[in-house]
């Protein structure tokens, strides 16, 4: 019991970093963006994608999609690193990936946000697959770039 009440706390949490908060005295609503103090950081917003003889920089920088097989419930264990051919992306406090999103046949399925050295590069998403016939990971590194790689199911 003690397990499920910690499970429904963390939930919570991240439910509350995204709820709109509403000025006192003003009816204009504002989200909560804990991510927003690092956007000056982030200097390169141009997009990418690895060209067919890669540089080390391009390896370091594109996505490498992994999907896993589908659960008794119809989700697929979707997993993105970024990086290829075992060339990793760091994760320091002036050099990180601060998002990689999914997308599914180009419609956007979730996104995660990261700070500055606390992640390195790795996102896992639990997704219905079912009539997706292409998966898409984007990702963006504040100084490289956004870079998009993807694989046909």
């Amino acid at each position: 019991m003690k397990r499920r009440s910690l499970l429904k706390l963390s939930s919570l949490g991240l439910i509350v970093t995204t709820i709109p908060i509403l000025s006192k005295g003003n009816s204009d609503c504002k989200t909560i963006n804990t991510y927003e103090k690092y956007r000056d950081k982030i200097v390169n917003r141009n997009k990418y994608k690895m060209s067919n003889n890669p540089t080390k920089s391009e390896l370091k920088h594109t996505p490498d999609i992994k999907v896993g097989k589908k659960d008794a419930n119809g989700f697929t264990l979707v997993e993105i690193t970024i990086g290829q051919q075992g060339i990793i992306h760091p994760s320091t406090k002036e050099h990180w990936i601060d998002f990689i999103e999914l997308k599914a046949d180009g419609k956007s399925i979730d996104k995660a946000l990261f700070e500055p050295g606390t992640s390195m590069g790795y996102a896992a998403f639990k997704v219905k697959l079912d009539g997706v016939k292409t998966l898409t990971a984007v990702e963006g590194c504040n100084l490289h770039g956004i870079w998009e790689y993807s694989i046909n199911l």
